[in-house]
């Protein structure tokens, strides 16, 4: 089985750095009630990697708001790093690109940072375990990661394969692996680490793209909650997943 992961290509054309997604803002509030107010470190140059940054669309909303921070952004796309200061004004401090791998260790860096975020990353991997354990790895003793994406609160772990109809060619797509919030709970306990899940509602409405059935869409439910979907019929259990030492 060939096994692909091109969907990340749409960052290249569209501009979230402008537009925010809405778990943006959900994520960078509990970075700042957990780490920037009131906690070990209240001031704004804190160390922060951003895994899966693609052109940097996070790592610039979080920019504006602490001008100040040394912001880091990691990809395997060297395309998407390209972007990354792009549209940055001279008086901004440039964010600092990291062409790896968060599951191979060996591509990746000595640095320790105070935060780390890889937002709607998870799922493109089979085993969850070897990226966890390298986001540790990085994290200074008493640092976090906030890890947002689709979880299950069902006991089962899934992996997920996709491609077109008629496709020919041996090429599957990846990028919506599922996996239990029990796993995780345990591996964290075995890490003697402690972790949080805290579920995220979307309160707006998302189009279904007709020429791209992989993108989600947003269906209206009778109890005024936003049911999450896409063509592979899967439902999205959206969480934020924190772990610390």
């Amino acid at each position: 089985m060939n096994i692909e992961r091109t969907h990340d290509k749409l960052y290249l054309k569209e501009d979230y750095k402008n537009n925010p997604k809405e778990y943006f803002k959900f994520v960078k509030r509990e970075i700042e009630k957990d780490f920037l107010t009131g906690g070990k470190k209240e001031y704004c140059n804190f160390k922060m990697l951003d895994v899966g940054c693609e052109t940097g669309s996070f790592l610039t909303f979080i920019r504006r708001r602490y001008p100040e921070a040394d912001l880091w952004g990691m990809d395997i796309m060297p395309e998407l790093l390209e972007q990354l200061n792009a549209g940055q004004k001279n008086e901004e401090k440039p964010f600092h690109p990291l062409l790896a791998n968060i599951a191979d260790n060996a591509t990746l860096p000595d640095e320790k940072f105070d935060l780390i975020s890889m937002l709607g990353v998870i799922s493109i991997f089979d085993d969850f375990r070897p990226v966890f354990t390298n986001l540790l790895r990085m994290l200074e003793e008493n640092g976090r990661a906030y890890i947002f994406g689709i979880f299950n609160p069902e006991n089962l772990d899934i992996l997920i394969k996709s491609r077109p109809s008629g496709e020919k060619e041996d090429k599957w797509e990846t990028g919506w692996n599922t996996f239990s919030i029990a796993s995780i709970r345990e591996y964290c306990k075995e890490m003697d680490v402690r972790c949080e899940f805290l579920p995220f509602e979307l309160g707006i409405d998302i189009p279904k793209h007709a020429d791209d059935p992989l993108r989600s869409w947003t269906l209206d439910m009778m109890d005024g909650k936003k049911l999450i979907v896409n063509g592979l019929q899967l439902v999205h259990h959206f969480y934020l997943l924190k772990i610390w030492k």
